[in-house]
């Protein structure tokens, strides 16, 4: 699968280049989500640390770039600049790179028509909760915070719930709390992996690439958790 889709990016990126066939901003979503698979296979077959960030950070920018590209009034799909989109800034900070999180980070939101239309609320409070902390807007959060751990009371994103500690643990600076979360997030993790969980048959079997974002969100602010190999591994913290 990996060699497969090594041989399709240069007809990916030729698409992307292509104005008319990235009319509404599909083929830079494509080739963002090959870069994604592509990520995740290098590291976890050759170990390539390089290959990883190289790849989420380009695709993270590719979808920041649709949102740049939508507020300048091309046809974009508005399921793009939604507030799903907190979907790559957490590969940016998988990435490890803080300028790539920070950009998207201040394009997400403020588009409360779109929202209302595509984003559930757990993702419209997860997604406001991860702009805010990657921001340092902490006056700004504490509402999203709440929302949030309402939300992930939800017996559908039970498995999301560690997502909701582990913000809150980063606001609070509580190392032994976040430690804690993150373990809730593998658990949640693992269990989205099988029948038809959301991780079932993708890259993300191999790799918590969530949980490796909010790890290093959570060290980037001062809160030093501890990796949980194989999922979270050490060598992707910053």
């Amino acid at each position: 699968m990996s060699e497969m889709r090594k041989k399709h990016l240069t007809q990916l990126r030729k698409n992307q280049a292509d104005s008319a066939r990235d009319k509404t901003g599909t083929a830079s979503n494509s080739l963002a989500g090959t870069l994604r698979f592509l990520a995740v296979s290098e590291f976890v077959l050759n170990q390539d640390k390089r290959t990883f960030v190289e790849n989420l950070v380009e695709a993270a920018t590719l979808r920041r770039n649709l949102i740049e590209r939508f507020e300048a009034g091309e046809d974009i799909s508005p399921s793009y600049v939604s507030m799903m989109s907190y979907k790559s800034l957490m590969d940016a900070l998988a990435a490890g790179d803080v300028q790539a999180a920070k950009d998207i980070a201040a394009k997400m939101g403020g588009r409360s028509s779109i929202e209302s239309e595509y984003d559930r609320p757990f993702d419209l409070a997860f997604g406001y909760a991860l702009k805010h902390i990657v921001l340092s807007d902490v006056d700004s959060v504490g509402q999203w915070l709440d929302a949030l751990e309402v939300a992930s009371k939800d017996p559908e994103n039970k498995d999301f719930a560690g997502y909701a500690k582990m913000l809150k643990a980063i606001v609070d600076k509580d190392v032994p709390q976040a430690n804690a979360a993150l373990s809730d997030v593998v658990a949640g993790h693992k269990r989205q992996c099988t029948g038809k969980g959301l991780c079932k048959d993708t890259e993300d079997e191999l790799l918590c690439v969530w949980g490796v974002a909010v790890a290093n969100l959570a060290r980037m602010h001062g809160v030093q958790v501890d990796p949980i190999e194989p999922l979270i591994p050490r060598d992707l913290l910053v």
